[in-house]
């Protein structure tokens, strides 16, 4: 399945799993860990280990606590989580300073030199992972720049072998469990890994300036005609990935520009063009070569503004999704000197909320990523549908999520013997109370289908080997929020209902016109029986979502469906 097909609101990002296997949201916990507990919780049983051994408690004790300590460490490592193991100082440091306060306690230098050994490379570490930091990903696939995208060392990996000879070296000095040779092994394995992770990544960075003294002089001679602006975090790579395959039909050579480093790999795996990592907005004066003739955009990253300041070029906003969302009317928008919008509905958008704009500013465009969407055939039974809500946004303007009576929907559709394909939004786990929501259906689907093996798709099936445009071929029907699923859904004909999580039903018809092609769910799930009822019964607003149709996607013959596009793209590079 190609990128090109995930959706704007509702495409996947792997995270971590629920507790039920096929779900795809981080567990609280981990969330929790990742945020900063895990650190303190090592650094502190770090420094109780070490001190109770300075202070000779028995040694099952000591022996126990260096367990554990290096248990935690392991699992630290082991989940990758943000934080290094030993990682950016916490740890690390309360280490190397509880092994110095121990080698002062010990007698000898033949005791205490190994003990400072460790010290240092464990600081080693802080430092080596502070330099990983700064050099992030420089490019990829630029002819005549060949800069690796990482470090040979993972910081994870250095500070894990230095957190393990903190504990060790330390307790075995002051136990005396072990022979002092291997003490000694312990604290120059540690510090030659430290030196060596040390020099690769000051090779490295040395690779990546020489790399930037020549980006301007080969990026030319690349000669890109136009460049794709990509501001967003990690797990996000939809955004740009519905859109790439319709840009290389252009059948000109462009540049990806990547503003954010830890999302670079995800663009790397996209193209085959170049993408540039540039993080400030004084890092894009040498990538603005003569060659280019427009910049699109895919979002409303603040970051956009560091490039919009050029006026040698356009810049056309293609968004990532439309809907009725107040993120498609976002007078942001108009920096920007075109806005590529899919119908007619998305221009009356901002004229309904007051928000004028030049006359020429909106092109429409269409939805090419639809255009392998089957059409419905006329009086099919509805038997599978797609449950896909979406997220709980980033301000309450944008809170539609109707996960908090997800399950409520999914058990309507499972006792109206419904096969259900669950597809959530990859933000699900930011917010605990719809991970919770989410638990619960996951745990409904999983029940049906050992009770009555009715074949409900979920999991790592429905939200990354599926795309979305597979979870609409395979149903009959679609329950979803405000999102763009539902606008590219309408290019199916097939009925669906949508949440309205704030206000009435009434308001919500004026706010949403979309949802007048389909079947409204109150907030509180008041009317949820009679929307699942029309939904799959009798559908009596069938002609009502052909005209929306056209509304919303554009009034383009099928088989020319995607050449609107292309036009209108071909005319801002000309």
């Amino acid at each position: 399945m190609t990128q090109a097909q995930i959706p704007a609101e509702e495409a996947s990002a792997p995270v971590a799993a629920f507790a039920i296997e096929g779900a795809t949201t981080p567990t609280p916990a981990r969330i929790a860990w990742g945020l900063g507990a895990g650190d303190l919780l090592l650094g502190g049983l770090g420094l109780v280990t070490l001190l109770v051994a300075a202070l000779g408690a028995p040694d099952v004790v000591v022996m126990l606590l260096a367990v554990i300590m290096s248990a935690l460490v392991a699992l630290a490592t082991r989940a990758d989580v943000a934080t290094p193991a030993a990682g950016l100082g916490g740890p690390g440091r309360l280490l190397a300073l509880a092994a110095v306060v121990v080698a002062v306690l010990a007698d000898g230098p033949g005791h205490w030199l190994p003990l400072v050994l460790v010290a240092a490379a464990v600081v080693g570490e802080v430092g080596y992972s502070r330099v990983v930091r700064v050099a992030v990903p420089f490019s990829s696939h630029l002819p005549g720049i060949s800069v690796r995208p990482s470090a040979r060392f993972k910081p994870r990996w250095v500070g894990y072998i230095g957190s393990i000879a903190g504990v060790v070296a330390p307790v075995s000095v002051v136990l005396a469990v072990i022979p002092d040779w291997l003490a000694w092994v312990f604290a120059l394995v540690t510090l030659v890994l430290t030196a060596v992770a040390l020099a690769d990544a000051a090779l490295w960075v040395l690779q990546r300036r020489r790399a930037e003294r020549r980006l301007t002089k080969t990026l030319t001679a690349y000669g890109p005609r136009f460049a794709l602006h990509w501001d967003a975090q990690p797990g996000t790579g939809y955004q740009i990935g519905r859109w790439i395959p319709y840009l290389d039909r252009l059948g000109v050579p462009y540049v990806v520009f990547v503003r954010n480093p830890a999302s670079f790999a995800e663009a790397e795996r996209m193209t085959d063009q170049p993408v540039v990592v540039r993080r400030g907005s004084r890092e894009m004066d040498p990538v603005m070569v003569s060659t280019l003739r427009c910049i699109f955009y895919v979002n409303n990253a603040l970051r956009n503004v560091h490039v919009v300041r050029y006026a040698g070029v356009r810049h056309v906003q293609l968004n990532h999704g439309d809907s009725d969302k107040a993120t498609s009317y976002n007078p942001v928008f108009r920096m920007f000197d075109r806005n590529f919008v899919a119908g007619q509905a998305a221009i009356d958008r901002f004229s309904a909320h007051g928000i004028s704009t030049a006359p020429d500013f909106f092109e429409i465009v269409g939805r090419p990523q639809v255009e392998d969407v089957a059409v419905a055939v006329p009086g099919t039974p509805v038997r599978r549908v797609l449950y896909a809500p979406t997220w709980a946004g980033m301000h309450a303007d944008s809170a539609y999520s109707s996960l908090p009576i997800g399950p409520e929907i999914v058990r309507g559709l499972i006792d109206r013997g419904c096969t259900v394909v669950y597809r959530p939004h990859p933000y699900t786990g930011r917010n605990p109370e719809l991970v919770a929501a989410s638990q619960r259906i996951l745990a409904l689907l999983a029940q049906d289908r050992a009770k009555t093996g009715t074949e409900h798709v979920y999991g790592a099936q429905a939200e990354q080997v599926w795309s979305i445009v597979d979870c609409f071929n395979a149903v009959d029907a679609l329950v979803s929020d405000v999102s763009s699923v539902v606008p590219d859904f309408l290019y199916s004909e097939k009925p669906f209902a949508v949440a309205a999580m704030g206000g009435s039903v009434e308001e919500f018809f004026a706010e949403m016109p979309v949802a007048r092609g389909g079947y409204v769910i109150a907030g509180d799930a008041s009317n949820l029986d009679a929307a699942l009822d029309d939904l799959l019964g009798a559908d009596p607003e069938a002609a009502e979502r052909r005209r929306l149709k056209t509304y919303y996607l554009g009034d383009f013959p099928a088989e020319r469906y995607v050449d609107a596009f292309l036009d209108a793209a071909r005319a801002e590079i000309a």
